[in-house]
């Protein structure tokens, strides 16, 4: 399969559809700014991956946001994809969470300890319209597992979601049902839907990295006719600015801003997403949250 790439494929005769994804220099590129342990790119990749997939169920202009935060080891954990498939994410911890085996480490790891007594939530920002959120519950030790749960609950609907990373690429495939078209009888939905995740379990990172989309869909579900869209990209895009950093100092109120400023004229502030360094006097703030306009 190509780096960077995802397909979508529909069932012919079964009311189901997929997505399968591959990330390669966009995750490197999600990554590069940050000096993160082995287990925690795998689970950042996870993330961004999944992010992607969900963006790919909802047909919007605008972004998705998956995010996570608590007070256990994983103090934030944060990935965002938008409708023309930029990515970026970023995470925090509140102690270490190390390994010398990224995919050894990040097995031991369990998401809902991670994230003990915390919060995951989907957010859609549309470009047009409001933006709304969604509680996923954490219910699995696994990503994947929380994000079958919350479709489970929100759409009524099967979901299946398969999620890998080394750290250097991540994969993702997701089969979704749909609503009842082609089969109207209950018993028989749920015996196809059944079968469908029975052959999407065997699937294997090797095997989306090795075969060609059509070929892998044809060993996941040889007898099943499917329609196999036309590949389409991600990459790795940041949407910092000036004027989105200097709000973020005003946010901090006028003491504190004023307070920051008299013990140095210049104020360097990072993007937590790319790195990317922007310095800028009292000056530059007001007149970057007014017009705009870039710092010096």
């Amino acid at each position: 399969m190509k780096p960077d790439s995802n397909y979508r494929f529909l069932f012919k005769t079964i009311d189901a559809r997929g997505h399968l994804l591959r990330l390669d220099e966009a995750l490197v590129d999600s990554l590069a700014a940050h000096d993160y342990s082995p287990p925690l790119k795998c689970l950042l990749g996870e993330f961004l991956a999944a992010s992607l997939l969900l963006a790919e169920t909802i047909k919007f202009d605008g972004r998705l946001i998956l995010q996570a935060r608590s007070q256990a080891a994983l103090s934030l954990i944060a990935a965002e994809a938008t409708s023309c498939r930029d990515i970026r994410g970023v995470l925090r911890v509140n102690e270490p969470i190390s390994g010398a085996n990224g995919l050894e480490a990040l097995e031991r790891l369990n998401l809902q300890t991670l994230l003990d007594g915390g919060t995951m939530v989907v957010t859609i920002e549309p470009d047009q319209g409001e933006r709304y959120q969604s509680l996923v519950p954490i219910e699995s030790s696994s990503l994947a597992g929380c994000l079958e749960f919350y479709f489970g609950q929100s759409d009524q609907l099967g979901t299946f979601l398969f999620l890998h990373c080394n750290g250097r690429e991540a994969f993702g495939f997701l089969l979704q049902q749909l609503p009842p078209q082609l089969e109207d009888d209950a018993a028989k939905r749920a015996n196809q839907w059944e079968h469908l995740v029975a052959l999407a379990q065997t699937i294997t990172p090797e095997e989306i990295d090795e075969l060609e989309p059509a070929h892998l869909l044809s060993r996941l579900f040889g007898e099943e006719i499917i329609s196999l869209y036309e590949e389409e990209g991600a990459t790795f895009a940041c949407t910092c600015s000036g004027e989105r950093m200097a709000n973020a100092l005003i946010a901090l109120g006028d003491e504190e801003l004023t307070a920051m400023f008299e013990e140095q004229p210049v104020i360097e502030i990072g993007c937590e997403f790319c790195g990317q360094l922007w310095q800028m006097g009292r000056e530059d703030v007001v007149n970057i949250a007014r017009n705009g306009e870039s710092p010096h």
